[in-house]
């Protein structure tokens, strides 16, 4: 790997904390360290949490660098509402939204790099949603793939 994988992890929640955790941001709660949901406060919903998950390293010919695939999952929790007819997806709708619109680089068409530290960082996978956790929350896992450059 050409930077250090602290770097890019650092790079990933920066670019997601300078979009997602401002005045008019969707988050109160952005954070490198995840928290089970019984421990999120109602003040510090809807948050969102960077959990650094698997890597797969390679080469393809003998003496080239290493590149590795990184996942990471984001954790959002939404702040929910106790009215009984609310849907707990709604919320949790816009705040994936808000996490697509903050990885997608600024110009179309092309991959966001993290600032050029890497290939590309996108989400890619299945994206868990869990509705009516604890009450009126709901939750979602989504996956994002790191590819570093070589």
């Amino acid at each position: 790997m050409i930077f250090p994988r602290e770097q890019i992890y650092s790079a990933l929640f920066a670019t997601l904390q300078g979009a997602l955790l401002t005045p008019v941001g969707p988050f109160k709660t952005v954070s490198r360290r995840w928290q089970d949901p019984s421990q999120v406060s109602p003040a510090d919903r809807p948050s969102l949490y960077q959990v650094q998950k698997d890597e797969l390293t390679g080469t393809a010919v003998n003496g080239l660098p290493v590149h590795a695939k990184m996942t990471v999952d984001l954790v959002l929790y939404t702040a929910g509402d106790a009215e009984p007819n609310s849907v707990p997806s709604t919320e949790l709708n816009s705040l994936l939204d808000a996490v697509e619109v903050a990885i997608r680089n600024v110009t179309p068409g092309i991959a966001q790099s993290l600032g050029g530290k890497v290939s590309h960082c996108r989400i890619e996978g299945k994206i868990e949603i869990v509705e009516n956790v604890q009450g009126s929350m709901a939750l979602a896992v989504v996956p994002v793939e790191i590819l570093t450059t070589a």
